[in-house]
């Protein structure tokens, strides 16, 4: 549930519409983007280019569903953390020399296991630290704006049945506008030139 924020203020709210998918499109991009950052930096291989934007495109749809309450520190923190695994699982065993790697043809060397954890470990911390600002940020500047916007007003509540009354005959026309609506014609004789 999101802190400080009035579920009947109109305007913008980030847990609906644009904005969830929004905020959880930017924490699966950035996500996908860091763990693709983090794997390169530490000298990993990567697979071809399409292959990784696909990665980082379904780490960024699956972030989107999640977006749906306001996100904490430990909440964003395992988010990052479980799409940094499973992305850097899947860029392994995705890569080009993937195969050569794991059977000692070349590849990483003893230390850059090491220092692709730390990569990664860092990374997820650092952008843990600003997701949760923006989090809140976000949070913060919807509730301002919506403090400022009118409430939706709600019906009041119903009190007794409704009751609609349908007449049962017409209302009676007087005679002489009968006449002039059926009988008399206003049509004149044609001109003559």
């Amino acid at each position: 549930m999101s802190r400080g924020y009035a579920a009947d203020v109109a305007g913008p709210h980030p847990t609906r519409g644009a904005l969830r998918r929004a905020r959880g499109g930017v924490a699966g991009l950035a996500t996908g983007v860091l763990a693709v950052s983090a794997h390169v930096g530490a000298n990993g291989r990567l697979p071809s280019a399409a292959l990784t934007v696909l990665l980082i495109a379904l780490v960024a749809w699956a972030a989107s569903g999640l977006a749906g309450c306001e996100r904490g520190p430990r909440d964003i923190l395992a988010l990052l953390s479980t799409g940094q695994v499973a992305v850097h699982v899947l860029l392994t065993l995705t890569s080009r020399d993937a195969h050569a790697a794991h059977h000692g043809h070349g590849g990483t060397s003893a230390e850059e296991p090491g220092l692709m954890v730390a990569a990664h470990v860092v990374a997820t911390l650092a952008l843990t630290a600003v997701l949760t600002c923006a989090e809140r940020a976000l949070f913060a500047l919807t509730a301002a704006i919506g403090s400022v916007l009118p409430r939706r007003l709600a019906p009041l509540p119903a009190t007794a049945p409704l009751t609609i009354l349908f007449p049962t005959a017409p209302p009676p026309l007087p005679v002489t506008g009968v006449l002039r609506r059926t009988a008399l014609s206003r049509r004149g004789p044609p001109a003559r030139g």
